[in-house]
């Protein structure tokens, strides 16, 4: 190539030079829009969280508002039944009080409800079939999840299978759930007048718990108050206790018995204000 020919594609290696340089910006954000368009983006609603995790320990997080307690809906029939009253429930030719007993289940007895229906005063009985007898059973009287007997010092109740009672001091035991940071149950029992509540550690010990309400209820044969209060947990050990249904301020229902020979307190932990698992429990007891 001769000098002449060289000096002429000068100008246009410039041009194209120039025209690439003014090109890579556009064809950079094209690529960039392109790629980005093909993925799908998080919405807004998956990207906040609307309860965000303390930052800070110790920190509690603010009292919720009272919420209302979902139903469980009527499991279908045929399901199994297992008698949650210390004293037997009777088992009756129809549902009603006043038919004749066929027989006296004892607690824990496990039947099968194949049918349901209404007493006169509104009472929900199930038909129930234990071997070669069968009969009508007070709803009230028993559990459609299964139970397993604990028992301690001076006292027995039932519990869901999925509970479990432990504790080398015989005053106190502790239940809770498989899984679950914050123990079920608290069961302090003495001899002494005097039982001071005993909170777990995951409870935050210097907030005041938060009144709701009491109520008046029957334990074994001793009517006794209920009161029902709000705590905070402790977020530095119950890392997920915003996402928790009570949104870290569980529920605590106290309940004091006193009789001839020793003291019992029972302390629940619960995500509702009237548990029907407390309820449960508290029917199936039997202390001396």
């Amino acid at each position: 190539m001769t000098m002449r020919s060289a000096l002429r594609l000068i100008p246009l290696m410039v041009i194209g030079a120039v025209a690439a340089f003014l090109l890579a910006g556009p064809l950079t954000s094209f690529y960039k829009t392109h790629a980005v368009a093909s993925r799908p983006q998080p919405s807004a609603s998956s990207s906040i969280d609307p309860h965000a995790s303390p930052t800070s320990c110790p920190a509690s997080l603010p009292v919720p508002k009272s919420a209302t307690a979902a139903t469980s809906p009527a499991p279908a029939l045929p399901f199994a039944i297992w008698v949650n009253d210390p004293l037997g429930v009777n088992l009756r030719a129809s549902a009603s009080a006043s038919s004749a007993r066929v027989a006296t289940l004892s607690q824990g007895t496990q039947a099968t409800a194949d049918g349901r229906a209404p007493d006169a005063s509104g009472n929900l009985w199930y038909h129930a079939k234990l071997g070669s007898q069968a009969g009508w059973l007070r709803a009230d009287f028993v559990s459609s999840t299964a139970l397993h007997a604990a028992s301690g010092f001076g006292w027995s109740l039932m519990l869901p299978q999925s509970y479990q009672a432990a504790g080398s001091d015989p005053s106190l035991t502790t239940v809770t759930r498989s899984g679950d940071e914050v123990p079920f149950l608290l069961l302090q029992t003495s001899t002494s007048s005097i039982l001071t509540v005993q909170l777990p550690p995951t409870v935050r010990a210097d907030l005041a718990p938060v009144a709701d309400h009491s109520a008046t209820i029957q334990v074994w044969s001793y009517t006794v108050s209920e009161q029902v209060g709000r705590v905070a947990l402790d977020t530095c050990r119950v890392t997920s206790a915003w996402a928790r249904p009570d949104q870290g301020w569980p529920y605590t229902t106290s309940v004091y018995v006193h009789t001839t020979g020793r003291n019992y307190l029972f302390t629940f932990l619960t995500p509702d204000a009237n548990s029907t698992l407390v309820k449960q429990v508290l029917e199936s007891v039997v202390l001396s």
